[in-house]
């Protein structure tokens, strides 16, 4: 038996995860592949599949609806250095048998006749024009050039001093030495430079192949034992090497002081790579609030004594259940072209958070249904409106 296609080593979760396999035997009775999906210790079975062979006799395996079940995803408001993002990957590793024959106790099955190298999906989806292109080179950080973080965002961004992003990557050899911080003055000129040492070499951990680090100016300025607000202009992030190589995007933070009437929304959104963006809303927003009432019947009045009595504050309908939900509907910045097509992302996101004014998290949902991607060109000035409610019910007490 031979596999004749396999993924590549660091596939997307949900796209199609195909496996292509041929045996000489493939014309017996009763033929069908066999395949066993194990957990990255190639011991511990997720799953068997039999397939009966293609017209041309291959074996033809798509596994990506089995695996996408072991991925979730990775956020923590605390995260101040180099940080593995455990479940945001999953490593696997695929055996490959058969069974045939017309005995009267069934096909005989023969297991574990080859057996694939170890793989890994991240929690990551291309839309089909990309995947059919898909190249893991193009997200891998490594020797001696500048990959992607795994993240669709504009390398320069606006942030708010006092709140939290991140950056997260992956890599699969110990090129990462460090991440390097540079500060700037409102008019460009270098002020400072750091750098975090990254402790997370060590490649047969797998969870040392995908990792996030801080970008926000709270969180990486803690990182980095420094203050990141208005004392500066702007600063920029990136990863190096051993030599102090560049191995990464430079992503660029331009800190906002801009003082505004309303209250200021910071979303942070599970992208289409697996990692979380981030974005602030921070111009006019408003709240409006559903109340659902359940309410029963009872009989007024009270005997006492032989008497029948009513009293004038009693009721005849009370209220036993109160559920509470708020719509918040908030307003954006004039952004860019680019920001409007990166920021489908945030409306298509299936996991949301906002920021607090205490950096901890809380978990929202997007109710807003359809997304228009603006452009200068056909509308001059462009911003975006977004409706969230939290991913929790409010109540009252029982009346």
């Amino acid at each position: 038996m031979t596999i004749t296609q396999t993924p590549q080593k660091f596939s997307p979760a949900y796209n199609e995860l195909v496996y292509v396999v041929v045996s000489t035997n493939e014309t017996q009775p009763n033929y069908k592949y066999i395949c066993d999906i194990y957990a990255a210790d190639g011991s511990t079975r997720l799953a068997r599949i039999k397939r009966i062979p293609q017209p041309d006799g291959y074996g033809l395996f798509d596994l990506h609806r089995i695996l996408e079940n072991y991925l979730s995803y990775d956020i923590d408001a605390s995260t101040a250095g180099f940080t593995s993002n455990s479940k945001s990957f999953y490593g696997y590793v695929i055996k490959f048998g058969e069974e045939y024959g017309s005995g009267s106790s069934g096909p005989t099955q023969y297991l574990s006749l080859v057996t694939d190298t170890k793989r890994y999906i991240y929690n990551s989806v291309f839309d089909f024009p990309d995947f059919i292109n898909y190249s893991q080179t193009d997200w891998l950080i490594a020797t001696s050039t500048q990959k992607k973080f795994l993240t669709n965002a504009p390398l320069s961004q606006s942030v708010r001093p006092g709140t939290n992003s991140w950056l997260y990557f992956m890599t699969d050899t110990n090129i990462v030495s460090k991440l390097v911080l540079r500060t700037y003055g409102s008019s460009g000129t270098l002020l400072s430079s750091y750098a975090l040492s990254n402790p997370d070499t060590d490649m047969s951990i797998d969870t040392n192949r995908f990792l996030r680090v801080p970008a926000g100016p709270a969180n990486a300025g803690s990182a980095f034992s420094t203050t990141l607000d208005s004392t500066i202009g702007s600063y920029t992030l990136h990863l190096e090497d051993g030599s102090s190589n560049v191995i990464s995007e430079i992503f660029i933070f331009k800190i906002n002081t801009e003082i505004t009437k309303y209250t200021w929304y910071r979303l942070h959104f599970l992208n289409k790579m697996g990692g979380f963006d981030s974005f602030d809303f921070r111009y006019v927003s408003r709240s409006k609030i559903n109340i659902t009432r359940n309410n029963y019947k009872k009989y007024t009045g009270v005997e006492s004594g032989g008497t029948w009595s009513y009293a004038s504050d009693e009721r005849g309908h009370s209220q036993y259940d109160t559920l509470i939900q708020e719509t918040i509907t908030i307003n954006s910045d004039w952004i860019t072209d680019e920001q409007a097509a990166w920021l489908e992302e945030l409306f298509t996101s299936p996991a949301v958070y906002l920021e607090r004014s205490d950096r901890s998290l809380v978990a929202i949902n997007i109710s807003t249904n359809s997304f228009e991607i603006q452009k200068k060109a056909n509308d001059k000035l462009i911003n975006i409106q977004l409706d969230f409610s939290c991913a929790y019910d409010r109540f009252r007490q029982r009346g």
